[in-house]
């Protein structure tokens, strides 16, 4: 579990899951191994690009960042690996989802100035929960745009779980108040769907990872308790383990 933890594979997994629950759901298939390699290399490359800028900017904060503070070497080679990798891809995906990537690539890189300019230093969070979403739901919303309504609530996901983790780290009432609003958006949100669709299955893996974000946020914080927040993303597998068994 330290590996996964240490070379964040668990959000990775978390953003495939939820792509393949967001496509199931529009499409009736699973998204193709291209899309879902792109969205993994994607995902990957940012969170540990995340964690060296962090190295950089910051003291180092926890376990996973003194491993790569240890191994800065390995993972800036990787890091560049997978951008080369992500970079060779692209090329075969429709000309709709690389220009939807490019709007998301503008969104990065004028937040990422706004950020340095010091303008935005409390929002990290939700610009981050935000392109996330939008991300993770690329190729389902490029193609279906009332997917958005699936989309809203990931992003307060997102949100919740970001908000948790800087709880974790060192007591805010600013982060504390945001998370509290947060679940009230996710109640609904969430209620809103049950009641337009009255599919339960469609609800489930949404309010599972509500779930246990919401439990963990109320036990005593923990370092440890940062894995089972990136795993409660896996809640997919619920929809789609029900869509294999139903038929």
């Amino acid at each position: 579990m330290r590996f996964i933890k240490y070379l964040s594979l668990e959000v990775v997994i978390g953003a495939i899951l939820y792509q393949c629950f967001l496509y199931k759901v529009y499409f009736h298939s699973l998204p193709s191994y291209l899309e879902m390699a792109i969205l993994a290399m994607v995902v990957w490359f940012l969170y540990l690009l995340d964690r060296q800028v962090d190295n950089l900017f910051h003291p180092v904060q926890d376990e996973r960042h003194h491993v790569h503070v240890r191994h800065r070497k390995f993972f800036r080679v990787f890091i560049g690996l997978l951008g080369f990798s992500i970079s060779c891809l692209l090329p075969f995906q429709s000309a709709q989802v690389l220009w939807a990537g490019f709007l998301l690539l503008l969104f990065v890189l004028t937040y990422g100035f706004a950020w340095h300019r010091g303008w935005l230093h409390l929002e990290k969070e939700l610009f981050t929960a935000v392109l996330y979403a939008l991300g993770v739901g690329l190729v389902v919303w490029v193609h279906e745009p009332r997917s958005v309504l699936l989309v809203l609530p990931l992003i307060a996901l997102a949100y919740q779980n970001l908000c948790f983790f800087n709880l974790i780290e060192s007591s805010s009432e600013f982060y504390s108040a945001r998370l509290k609003k947060t679940e009230w958006i996710l109640v609904g949100l969430l209620s809103g769907i049950y009641a337009a669709t009255q599919e339960i299955f469609l609800v489930l893996p949404f309010l599972v990872t509500f779930g246990i974000t919401f439990l963990l946020s109320r036990l005593p914080f923990s370092e440890e308790k940062r894995l089972l927040g990136d795993m409660a993303f896996w809640s997919p597998l619920i929809y789609l383990l029900h869509g294999i068994f139903s038929t």
